[in-house]
């Protein structure tokens, strides 16, 4: 099994690099899903080279907590159906604040970023994190940190209403989704924002593959794909990774296979990795992990995340 690994890593020197590089290598581990600034990118880009581990830019694509943009490209913003921005009144935490998929502005934005990325022949992939809309329900597990119950779709968590969504649903079907009765019960506006994520994606998909780059994804597991507006099996991307979290949705280890299998059954030509959080997995169980996403059919797993991986006390010749 391909083994991957998500990795921030704006704080480093070249030397904490290679040693840590080093370790990856040890524990079989040749793929890194990096997110770090650009000066950092470019140190470490030639030392990754030498040692032969890929780098894959870890892309926050549809969350952007910028204060420039925010302040020059208000109207970017998802808007819910209370008519709040996200910039302004950010749902679960500060962060949350996203960016509309239909926004053209927004589109030429991510895709120029996507191209530059694409252009540093260095670089393996690019990565997509965060394609998605802000969880109109959260993971079951992680509801209780909120202070939350969430049975139904709830307006102040459900986007996007800003006008260019409105008036694209309102083109394609004579409708506008703030007159439905309850916006959650239709499927042909719960399908629009489907499509709008996936159209962006394989918009990226387009220009990355024109660069000779792997194309990948964060996603959701099967089940929370309606939460998140996230098809992402109609996605043409070379992998996708769901977040296998177990801990999140109250169940164990056991679980990482069944979704695995539900992951994989839904794909036809697209590669899948289970995403593996570190933090909810004891060092003795994550063999077993491991197993069960192989079992389930994965062609490799992802570690969450290098820090996480670092505090197990396991030999590094595992």
């Amino acid at each position: 099994m391909k083994k991957w690994i998500w990795m921030i890593g704006n704080n480093f020197d070249d030397d904490k690099y290679k040693k840590s590089f080093e370790k990856l290598k040890k524990l079989g581990i040749s793929q890194v899903l990096l997110n770090s600034n650009e000066a950092t990118l470019e140190n470490l880009l030639p030392i990754a080279t030498q040692m032969d581990i890929k780098i894959h830019r870890w892309l926050i694509t549809l969350l952007k907590n910028d204060k420039e943009i925010i302040y020059k490209h208000h109207d970017w913003f998802t808007i819910n159906r209370l008519g709040e921005s996200s910039a302004d009144k950010p749902q679960y935490v500060n962060y949350y604040k996203w960016l509309c998929p239909n926004n053209p502005e927004v589109q030429e934005y991510i895709l120029k970023k996507v191209e530059a990325l694409s252009r540093i022949s260095e670089i393996s992939g690019v990565h997509l994190d965060y394609i998605r809309y802000c969880d109109v329900i959260l993971p079951r597990g992680i509801q209780p940190d909120y202070n939350l119950i969430q049975t139904e779709e709830k307006a102040q968590f459900d986007y996007c209403y800003c006008p260019h969504c409105r008036e694209k649903f309102k083109n394609l079907t004579n409708i506008d989704p703030v007159d439905s009765t309850d916006p959650s019960k239709n499927k042909e506006w719960l399908q629009f924002r489907y499509n709008s994520i996936t159209k962006l994606v394989n918009k990226i998909a387009v220009i990355a593959r024109s660069n000779s780059k792997f194309i990948s994804a964060a996603v959701f597991p099967t089940h929370m794909q309606k939460n998140v507006r996230q098809q992402w099996h109609r996605w043409d991307v070379d992998a996708v990774f769901p977040m296998m979290y177990h801990s999140f949705y109250n169940e164990d280890i056991n679980w990482i296979e069944a979704e695995t299998k539900r992951g994989v059954e839904l794909l036809d030509n697209t590669a899948l990795y289970s995403g593996l959080y570190i933090p909810s997995i004891k060092p003795q169980s994550l063999s077993k992990a491991e197993e069960k996403a192989k079992i389930g059919g994965a062609e490799g797993v992802s570690y969450f995340n290098f820090d996480a991986l670092q505090n197990y006390k396991i030999k590094m010749s595992r």
